[in-house]
């Protein structure tokens, strides 16, 4: 069984702006306990995000902290990846 999980970006984005109230610390913290659900599964995840941090520096505040936020979750994805593929311009570059 495989699972596909496309986006990470915008999954994390409906957890952003529906928990605003929230610190960016707990929002993560709330993300990656429900991204720890799919880990459970005995289905091969592939996981789709995007580096956003890459970009220009957000012009507002909103903008910068979502980007730490996406940052943080693709660092813990990685982190529980047994592989990590980043892809530029189509050519697919072997993090780990």
């Amino acid at each position: 069984k495989v699972v596909l999980l496309d986006c990470i970006t915008l999954w994390l984005t409906n957890f952003f702006f529906d928990f605003q109230k929230l610190t960016v610390d707990e929002i993560l913290q709330m993300a990656i306990t429900e991204f720890d659900k799919f880990i459970l599964s005995e289905a091969d995840l592939l996981v789709v995000t995007n580096e956003i941090g890459l970009g220009g520096h957000g012009e507002n505040e909103t903008a910068r902290k979502f980007t730490d936020l996406q940052g943080w979750m693709n660092q813990y994805i990685a982190s529980k990846a047994n592989e990590v593929t980043l892809m530029v311009s189509g050519i697919p570059l072997k993090i780990k």
